[in-house]
């Protein structure tokens, strides 16, 4: 199986999603977060936008911490700003930042285990990005072997690292219809959209968040920007807005 997608950040600015799905991308992973306190400012429109027409998108946190205690801070931020979305692929956790390579290997692997912990404890699908170095040199911790991998690895017709790998980032210099300069491409050896449907990942099953109901009704009813704010300010109650969603989402 191989299914093709991107991952994107606010690097790509506006994102024109309807055309990305036309040009066969099946999946993406967006940036959320960053640290303890950046929220990625396209995160949730490009949530929004690539789940409009259809493509299953997950989230990665690029990771800053130097210490256990500040990872598992990162985590739940992490998990706090993901919460507000539909997550249907994994919930990433970034590992390539420079800053972190002088830290000791135990160090490293415990800074890893610890955030990927946090985010598979508050129910999500947990996935490690790093590319090759990382991966056999940095992070080869048997605590990692379980969790699988979203790996870097460019300028080959195909990866060279013998681990597990669930996705592969094969090039950062990607054209993308809809997206203005380059994006990463990636390709996906196993269905994550089913993965975590079938096995109750991502908390799907609490059903819609206002955001996402918000864009059902607008949907279905055909209602443009302004009418669904003055909706949504003055008419109708967030609760109301979820009932009415989700009753149109089982018509």
């Amino acid at each position: 199986m191989e299914i093709k997608g991107i991952d994107v950040s606010s690097w790509q600015g506006v994102i024109d999603w309807e055309t990305v799905d036309k040009s066969g991308q099946r999946f993406a992973i967006v940036r959320a977060t960053v640290g303890r306190e950046y929220v990625d400012p396209y995160f949730y429109r490009n949530m929004e936008e690539s789940q409009k027409y259809g493509i299953p998108t997950g989230a990665y946190h690029y990771c800053l911490a130097s210490s256990e205690d500040e990872s598992v801070a990162e985590a739940k931020h992490f998990i706090n700003v993901i919460g507000k979305s539909h997550i249907e692929y994994p919930a990433v956790l970034d590992m390539e930042y420079r800053g972190l390579t002088g830290l000791s290997r135990p160090l490293l692997n415990n800074i890893t285990v610890s955030f990927l912990n946090e985010v598979e404890n508050a129910g999500y699908y947990p996935m490690l990005y790093a590319d090759r170095y990382w991966l056999e040199n940095l992070l080869d911790s048997d605590d990692l072997k379980r969790f699988d991998k979203w790996l870097a690895e460019y300028g080959t017709d195909s990866y060279t690292y013998t681990g597990n790998v669930g996705i592969w980032q094969y090039t950062d210099t990607c054209k993308v219809s809809g997206i203005n300069g380059y994006a990463d491409c990636d390709i996906s050896y196993r269905d994550y959209k089913a993965i975590i449907k079938d096995g109750g990942w991502n908390n799907l099953d609490k059903g819609l968040t206002l955001q996402e109901a918000k864009r059902v009704i607008q949907d279905k009813c055909g209602f443009d920007d302004n009418t669904m704010l003055f909706l949504s300010m003055y008419k109708y109650s967030d609760s109301l807005i979820l009932r009415l969603a989700e009753q149109m989402v089982k018509c």
